[in-house]
């Protein structure tokens, strides 16, 4: 849960190219609780037979959480990382892109 609550915060801080793995690595971490809280909220009744009844969740408006929440989060997940990892494709394209601007005479054949 704290890895959803500092989401926001840990984003704005590590969504730039240097900080690449580390974004990465909240990423995975984020998918990794996201998986746990379900199948923990799935199998709890399994560990606790006489804990709290899950039968609030597969009520409107709850029932969303685990049937289109999750999966909608894990999406979000999957395209922050296929993003991050293109950012050092772009990074090494514009330092091309500058090279060329202050050598242009190596690109006149």
């Amino acid at each position: 849960m704290a890895i959803g609550a500092t989401a926001t915060l840990v984003a704005l801080k590590l969504a730039n190219p240097s900080h690449r793995n580390l974004f990465i690595l909240w990423q995975v971490l984020g998918i990794a609780d996201l998986v746990l809280a379900v199948s923990l909220g799935t199998t709890a009744r399994l560990l606790s037979p006489h804990g709290p009844s899950m039968v609030t969740m597969t009520v409107l408006p709850l029932s969303l959480v685990p049937t289109f929440l999750v999966p909608l989060f894990l999406i979000f997940h999957g395209i922050c990382i296929t993003q991050a990892k293109a950012w050092e494709a772009a990074s090494g394209d514009s330092g091309q892109q500058q090279e060329r601007l202050q050598h242009p005479q190596s690109n006149v054949a």
